[in-house]
Formats: structure tokens, C-alpha cells, sequence
């Protein structure tokens, strides 16, 4: 889960944050490495889940700030 930062690093406003964009990325190569190393060709699958990128943006400068979730 992800949240809105406390307080935009440009401009210092803390209430008008805007979620812009959530985006799913595809395989991730790092989870299927753990996932085969610690459960086989099972945990294989685990790069299957991916990641999820969050990004929001500030209602009064317009800087943008990004998370992975």
C-alpha cells in the first residue's frame, strides 16, 4: 500500500496531493530468482507478480513523486 508524501520537497504544500498514475509492471526477474532459490521451480511464479508503481503529484507546484509498491 502506498501513500502520499507528508510534504511536496519543491514547494512544501501538504494537503493537495493527487494520485496521477498507477501502473503494473510485468515480470520481475528478482522475485523469480528468490522465489526459485527458496521454493523451487514453484517459486518461479513469484516473478510472475510483478510490482506495482504508484505516482502522485502536487495539487500547487505540480511535482511529481513516485512509489513502488
Amino acid at each position: 500500500m502506498s501513500f502520499a508524501p507528508n510534504k511536496c520537497p519543491m514547494c512544501g504544500e501538504q494537503e493537495k496531493w493527487k494520485k496521477v498514475d498507477t501502473k503494473d509492471e510485468g515480470f520481475s526477474f528478482g522475485k523469480a530468482a528468490v522465489g526459485g532459490l527458496l521454493l523451487g521451480p514453484i517459486g518461479l511464479l513469484g516473478g510472475a507478480l510483478g510490482k506495482t508503481n504508484v505516482y502522485y503529484c502536487c495539487g500547487k507546484c505540480g511535482f511529481q513523486h513516485g512509489y513502488d509498491g
